[in-house]
């Protein structure tokens, strides 16, 4: 099982084309593209581009360290044992934060800020952090909770545009989330909506690390979690802010996972999917809709 994020394959006649070129061997972006595109002579960064949006994460092809394009076989897919390429210590986790129009893509709300942060290593890297146009209003309501507002976003880069960017920030790491499910939907829905294809890859939620891992706290919102470990949040509510001190929460749940035995990703896996063994009381749904100044992405 492959730990990184990649998208889902979207075979096509541009696919099938490259497959059957690259059957004689490796080729850089521009001869690929030319070939699959019928584009000679385009510019190296437009072959990239292009190369990248076509193929990058398709299970079918594969990127070499010296920026060839290659088809992935078997072997690669599989190369190590279980349980060594998966070793904690060596993954690298890409801890994401979203801010939106409103708690669900389905309806219509969009991003307006993504924020990325590398941890591997014990080190903490801010990778990515930018504002998004979200190309539809900001409600009264989202600005009170995020400060986010029309005017700082109108002149932002719209997810279109920087879309390619952050998937090679994400590709082939673990996607790390605080309510990951939120963030997850959100990226994914509009990942889907330029490039046709879904976000797949594993993923972990801090809130249910902690659930796990921390039952003598009472609460595992991010405030709490961070007041727990003596983390001081920068910018709450905002991308960058709220995703660095979940970097720096994943790092000291990670110390804990290992402290109950988990040396790789698998191990802590199989502890989350153990539960507490306590069960959950049932809740009655509440006669009214929450209101929209409840912070439901942490």
């Amino acid at each position: 099982m492959t730990s990184g994020l990649t998208l889902g394959d979207a075979d096509s006649l541009l696919t099938n084309r490259a497959a059957d070129f690259l059957s004689a061997g490796p080729a850089d972006a521009a001869t690929l593209i030319s070939y699959v595109c019928q584009l000679p002579g385009a510019p190296a960064n437009v072959a990239e581009h292009l190369a990248s949006a076509l193929f990058a994460g398709h299970q079918r092809f594969l990127k070499d360290g010296d920026g060839r394009w290659r088809l992935r076989d078997a072997a690669v897919l599989d190369v190590a044992p279980r349980g060594t390429t998966n070793a904690l210590q060596r993954e690298t986790f890409v801890v994401v934060d979203v801010e939106t129009t409103g708690t669900s893509p389905n309806a219509g709300d969009r991003v307006t800020e993504v924020a990325v942060v590398q941890v591997r290593d014990g080190a903490v890297t801010p990778v990515f952090d930018t504002l998004i146009n979200p190309e539809r209003p900001i409600p009264p309501a989202i600005i009170a909770i995020t400060n986010i507002t029309w005017e700082m976003v109108k002149d932002a880069p719209r997810f279109v545009d920087v879309c390619d960017q952050l998937l090679g920030v994400l590709e082939g790491n673990v996607f790390v989330a605080h309510n990951a499910s939120f963030d997850w939907r959100f990226l994914s829905a509009e990942i889907e909506r330029v490039t046709r294809r879904p976000l797949r890859g594993r993923k972990l939620c801090t809130v249910r690390m902690a659930r796990r891992l921390l039952p003598q706290v009472g609460r595992r919102n991010l405030d709490a979690l961070a007041h727990f470990y003596g983390i001081d949040n920068i910018a709450r509510h905002r991308a960058g802010g709220d995703a660095i001190a979940t970097a720096q929460i994943l790092l000291r749940l990670l110390d804990a996972a290992r402290d109950r035995g988990c040396l790789t990703l698998d191990d802590l896996e199989t502890l989350l999917r153990t539960g507490t063994g306590a069960r959950k009381r049932a809740r009655r749904p509440p006669a009214m809709p929450r209101p929209m100044t409840d912070d439901t992405t942490a």
